[in-house]
């Protein structure tokens, strides 16, 4: 069975160290980080342990593929492939600012799918790593429109919305489907322990 969520302190719970992405764009300062951009990975297990998280990794090491991500995260497990001061190639127009994050489902998945038992752990980590992420770079928790992203907004949007804005390519991940008031909610959850605990 996969783990249970640390309900306390799940946003500081250690990502494991992954293959490291093949593809990058090199450093960059903290202070040029704006974004979250969340990813759909397009692979999920539902039933048992969960290795998707992993099999990302593997994925992105590959010379042949030509894209990176920080963080893949699935039901039990967050497993990092790139530094966050290090340039992924995640979405065209968010890279050089922002911080990508695959969540390892399918973006045609139903909502009543995205909110069943099996994949809220899922979303409670990705929205806790999240919530980091902008408690580190001061990253303002809303969602993003894509007029936002034009005009160098910050804060969390998705690569569907990066690519409507700059005309990045044909991925529509993390879905239509993706229930962005029940992440965000969690986002703001996680970012208030987080803030009672560095602020004590």
């Amino acid at each position: 069975m996969p783990s249970q969520p640390d309900k306390r302190r799940l946003w500081a719970t250690p990502c494991k160290v992954g293959p490291r992405a093949a593809h990058d764009s090199g450093l960059r300062r903290s202070s040029a980080i704006d974004l979250v951009v969340i990813h759909t990975a397009e692979g999920a297990d539902l039933v048992g342990p969960d290795n998707t998280a992993e099999g990302v990794a593997r994925y992105f090491a590959r010379l042949d593929v030509k894209a990176s991500t920080q963080l893949a995260v699935d039901r039990d497990s967050c497993v990092r492939m790139l530094p966050d001061l290090v340039i992924p190639w995640g979405a065209k127009g968010a890279n050089s600012d922002g911080l990508h994050m695959e969540i390892c489902g399918r973006a045609g998945w139903s909502e009543d799918i995205w909110l069943s038992k099996e994949v809220k752990p899922m979303l409670a980590r990705a929205a806790a790593k999240t919530a980091k992420w902008c408690w580190q770079y001061d990253i303002p928790r809303r969602w993003l429109s894509v007029a936002d992203l034009r005009s160098n907004g910050r804060g969390i949007t998705t690569h569907v919305d990066v690519n409507a804005a700059f005309q990045g390519g044909t991925h529509w991940d993390p879905g239509p489907n993706f229930p962005r008031t029940y992440f965000i909610g969690k986002v703001h959850y996680w970012y208030e322990q987080i803030r009672l605990e560095c602020e004590v």
